[in-house]
């Protein structure tokens, strides 16, 4: 996720106009304060939608999940009541899992996750292209 993230937010920020920063060094303002106030404001639909666009990527990608994640252990520790040192499965390898099993009804739940997971890609990509056209319209 980081490089998208990363390629995405250097774009934004160098989208910036020119005389926006101009301006506010020219009223006396800090690097600090240009980078706080005017930067990073103006460049966060861009960088919104590249954390978006990361996180569908992410989502949607199977392979390094069933590497890393098929039989790994999570020891987290536990929220309140939930206890999060249980072995922990994402919806590709629930998928994975699932589409070979003999029995129909973990076949169905293997064709729901796949539907929820691309839904969940769907639903990223198109908030990240809200962000998108936002920022294209603002400037």
């Amino acid at each position: 996720m980081l490089p998208t993230i990363i390629l995405t937010s250097e774009e934004a920020i160098r989208m910036v106009p020119k005389r926006m920063k101009e301006a506010a060094i020219g009223m006396g303002s800090t690097q600090t304060q240009l980078v706080w106030m005017v930067l990073l404001p103006t460049a966060r639909p861009g960088i919104l939608t590249g954390v978006m666009l990361a996180l569908a990527r992410a989502a949607g990608e199977t392979a390094p999940l069933l590497f890393t994640a098929l039989f790994s252990n999570y020891w987290l520790g536990s929220i309140g009541h939930i206890d999060l040192k249980q072995p922990t499965a994402s919806l590709a390898v629930l998928i994975y899992n699932f589409a070979g099993a003999p029995f129909d009804n973990q076949v169905s739940l293997a064709w729901t996750a796949a539907l929820v997971l691309v839904a969940m890609v769907l639903m990223t990509n198109l908030i990240g292209q809200l962000f998108s056209r936002r920022q294209i319209q603002n400037q």
